[in-house]
C-alpha cells in the first residue's frame, strides 16, 4: 500500500481490488494524469503472482489488443490511459466489445472538476464519453481518504468487474470508470494528506475483505496479509438460468409439430461444452445443424448453406417452419434472405436479446444455452414418442440439407482443382486440408470471413475468432496479437491488405513482446469486398472511391517492427510456409498476392455453377405431412 499521499493510496486500493476481483492483465498507455494508477499497477505486479502489465504506446492498438486477449481468455482485461483525446482512441474497441460481449474495464484519468471546461490543457469532457456503448459508467471523483470513502472505492471496483463479466444482471461487456486526480501525481510524501490511525480505526476500509480461510491474519498482532491473500471486497455469485418443465414441454411440442426446422449457430463465442450440447439437440430434434464458422467447429454440421441457399429452387422449396438460433445472426446474407422469403418461420433465439434483423416471428429465450440444449434434448428423448422423428417426411427434410452439403462440397473441390493461380478462396480450402488440430484462426471482417465460411471446412477441431460485434476492419491485427498473447495454442490471423494497413501501429506489440502469430496477408491492393457489390459496375468513380489501391510494400514495415515477411510463390510454398511459421516463435507475415478483378470472376463463376447444380438436383420440394 503506497501511503505517500491520497492519490497513491487511492490508486493502490483500486489496483488491489481489481486483482482480488480476478483481473490478471493491465494494458497501459503512457501519460501524466494516469500516473498514480500506473505506478500502483507496477508496484502490485512485484507483490503478487500472475499479474501482467503490458505497455502500449498507441491507445487504439492497446484497446484492441486487450479485446483480443479478453476474448480468447474469457476474462476481464483492464485498460488505462491518461486524460483528453487518449481516451477517445479506445472508442472503436469499446464499441466492438459492447456488441460482442467482451469484458473490458476501462480506467480513464481526468483532471479534477475545478480544471475542467476552463481551458486547462489535455482536457475534454469525459463524462459518459462512450455513451451507450458501455454497460456501466461512473465518475469516481477526486480521492478523499476516510473509512467510508475507501469502502466505497473497494465496493465500486468489485461491482464493475462483476458487471463486465456479466455476473450482475447485465450482459458481459465494457465498463468505464473515470478517475479525477489533482496534483501531485507522483508518489511524493504530502504532510497531513492521510488521516492518522485510519488503518487501526477502520481495518476493513484499509485492508479490504478478510480472507475467510486465514482469519488469524487480520488480528492486530499479525502482519498485514498480502493482496493475493485477500478476497474481493464485493462477492458476486451467479447461477445458471434454466427454464421450467412447462416451458420446455411447450418448446418440445413446437418442435414435434414443425418437422421442417433447423438449428443455427451464428457468430458466437461459445463455451467449450456448447458444441457437444448443441449437437445432441440436433440429433434429438432431427433438425439439420447449420453452423457459422465463427460459432462452432463444423465437423458433421451443415457448413455450405450460404452456397446452396443461392439456388432459387432450394431456397424456395425448402421452406423452414422453425429455426432455433444460438449467437448472433450468421454472416451469410443468403440465410437472412431465406428467412425473409419465408417470414412465417418461427424463430427461437437463445441467450441473446433483440438481434433479428428480419423482424420475423421470434421468441427470445433468456436461458443458459448449454442448459437449454440439455433440457430440451432430455425432454424430447424421454417424453415424446420416438415415431415422430422417424417419419419419412422428417428424414427427407434433413437428408435434403445433407445432400446439398455434399453436392456443394464436391463442386467447390472440383472447381478449385482447376485453379492454379493464387486465389483468395483457395487459401481457405488449402488450410482446411492440412491445418493442425487446435489451431486458432482470427479472421478479419469483409471478404476473409465470407471466404472462410464458403471454403474452409476442416476435419480437425479448429477455433475461429472474429470481431463481429460491429463488423469493422479496424484493430484486427492488434486483436489477433492480443489473442495470440493469451493463447497456448498456435494462432493464425487471416486478413486483407486494408485491414492490415488500418492497424500497422499494432505491430509494436511484435517488437516489444515477441508475440507468436502467423499472419496470412491477402493482398489484392484495395477493397476486394467492393468488387463483389453492385457499385463495382460504376466506373468511374468505383476505383477511386471504393477500390482504393494503395500500392504499399508491407515488407519493410513488418521487418522494422521485428517481424518476418514472406511473399508466397505458389500453393506448395504456401503450405510449407504456414506449417513452418506455426512452429516458430515471433510473428511471421505471409503475403498472398492476388488480382481483385480475377478474384471476382472466380467467385461469380463458382456461385453460378453451384446455383445451377443445386437447381437441377432439387426439382421437387419435400411434401409437408398431412
Amino acid at each position: 500500500m503506497n501511503t505517500a499521499n491520497r492519490n497513491t493510496l487511492w490508486a493502490s486500493i483500486v489496483a488491489e481490488e481489481l486483482y482480488r476481483s480476478g483481473v490478471r492483465t493491465i494494458c497501459i498507455s503512457p501519460g501524466s494524469r494516469s500516473t498514480p494508477l500506473a505506478i500502483a499497477f507496477a508496484a502490485l505486479r512485484s507483490q503478487v503472482e500472475g499479474l501482467e502489465v503490458l505497455i502500449h504506446i498507441d491507445e487504439r492498438s492497446s484497446s484492441f489488443f486487450a479485446l483480443g486477449l479478453a476474448k480468447v481468455r474469457s476474462e476481464p482485461v483492464v485498460l488505462l490511459c491518461t486524460s483528453g483525446s487518449a481516451a477517445a482512441n479506445y472508442y472503436p474497441a469499446i464499441v466492438e466489445a459492447y456488441y460482442s460481449g467482451i469484458p473490458l474495464v476501462i480506467l480513464t484519468a481526468d483532471r479534477p472538476p475545478e480544471l475542467r471546461d476552463c481551458g486547462a490543457g489535455q482536457t475534454i469532457d469525459q463524462i459518459k464519453l462512450y455513451g451507450n456503448h458501455v454497460r456501466y459508467f461512473f465518475e469516481v471523483g477526486t480521492p478523499a481518504i476516510s473509512g467510508m470513502r475507501l469502502r466505497y472505492l473497494r465496493s465500486l471496483v468489485g461491482r464493475v468487474v462483476s458487471m463486465a463479466e456479466g455476473k450482475a444482471y447485465t450482459l458481459a461487456g465494457p465498463v468505464h470508470l473515470n478517475f479525477a486526480f489533482a496534483d501531485p501525481l507522483i508518489p511524493v510524501k504530502v504532510a497531513d494528506d492521510l488521516p492518522e490511525a485510519l488503518e487501526a480505526s477502520d481495518p476493513t476500509a484499509w485492508h479490504g475483505r478478510q480472507n475467510v480461510e486465514r482469519p488469524e491474519q487480520t488480528s492486530d498482532r499479525s502482519p498485514s496479509p498480502s493482496p493475493s491473500q485477500r478476497q474481493a471486497y464485493v462477492q458476486t455469485v451467479t447461477g445458471r438460468m434454466i427454464l421450467s418443465t412447462d416451458a420446455i414441454a411447450t418448446l418440445a411440442n413446437q418442435i414435434t409439430s414443425h418437422p421442417q426446422g433447423v438449428i443455427v449457430v451464428g457468430v458466437y463465442d461459445a463455451p467449450a461444452s456448447f458444441a457437444k450440447a448443441v449437437r445432441r439437440l440436433s440429433q434429438a430434434t432431427g433438425y439439420p445443424l447449420l453452423a457459422e464458422s465463427t460459432g462452432l467447429d463444423r465437423r458433421g454440421a451443415i457448413g455450405h448453406y450460404d452456397s446452396f441457399l443461392r439456388s432459387p429452387q432450394f431456397s424456395q422449396t425448402y421452406a423452414p417452419e422453425l429455426a432455433i438460433r444460438f449467437g448472433a445472426m450468421p454472416t451469410s446474407k443468403r440465410y437472412q434472405l431465406w428467412l425473409e422469403q419465408h417470414i412465417q418461420c418461427q424463430q427461437i433465439i437463445v441467450g441473446t436479446g433483440n438481434n433479428d434483423p428480419t423482424h420475423g416471428l421470434t421468441q427470445s429465450i433468456y436461458a443458459n444455452p448449454i442448459n437449454f440444449c440439455d433440457q430440451l434434448a432430455d425432454y424430447l428423448e424421454n417424453y415424446t414418442l420416438p415415431s415422430w422423428r422417424d417419419r419419412e417426411q422428417n428424414k427427407k427434410w434433413r437428408q435434403g440439407f445433407e445432400r446439398a452439403e455434399s453436392i456443394v462440397s464436391g463442386a467447390i473441390a472440383e472447381f478449385l482443382a482447376s485453379v492454379d493461380e493464387l486465389f483468395d478462396g483457395k487459401v481457405f480450402a488449402e488450410l482446411g486440408k492440412w491445418l493442425p488440430a487446435n489451431t486458432h484462426i482470427y479472421i478479419a471482417s469483409s471478404t476473409p470471413i465470407r471466404d472462410l465460411d464458403t471454403f474452409f471446412h476442416s476435419q480437425q477441431p479448429i477455433k475461429v475468432l472474429a470481431n463481429r460485434g460491429a463488423n469493422g476492419i479496424d484493430g484486427t491485427l492488434s486483436s489477433a496479437l492480443g489473442a495470440a498473447w493469451g493463447c497456448k495454442d498456435p494462432m493464425l490471423l487471416i486478413c486483407g491488405d486494408l485491414a492490415f494497413y488500418h492497424d500497422l501501429n499494432g505491430l509494436m506489440a511484435v517488437k516489444k513482446y515477441n508475440v507468436n502469430l502467423t499472419v496470412i496477408l491477402l493482398n489484392n491492393d484495395g477493397g476486394g469486398i467492393f468488387e463483389l457489390l453492385p457499385i463495382a459496375n460504376f466506373e468511374p468513380p468505383f476505383e477511386e472511391l471504393f477500390g482504393t489501391p494503395h500500392g504499399l510494400d508491407f515488407a519493410p514495415i513488418v521487418t522494422a517492427y521485428g517481424g518476418e515477411f514472406v511473399e508466397i510463390k505458389d500453393w506448395q510454398h504456401f503450405q510449407q510456409a504456414v506449417l513452418d511459421s506455426l512452429q516458430r516463435s515471433g510473428t511471421q507475415v505471409l503475403e498472398v498476392k492476388s488480382d481483385r478483378k480475377q478474384n471476382k470472376i472466380l467467385h461469380q463463376t463458382l456461385w453460378s455453377n453451384i446455383s445451377d447444380l443445386i437447381d437441377r438436383s432439387f426439382k421437387a420440394p419435400p411434401q409437408s405431412p398431412m
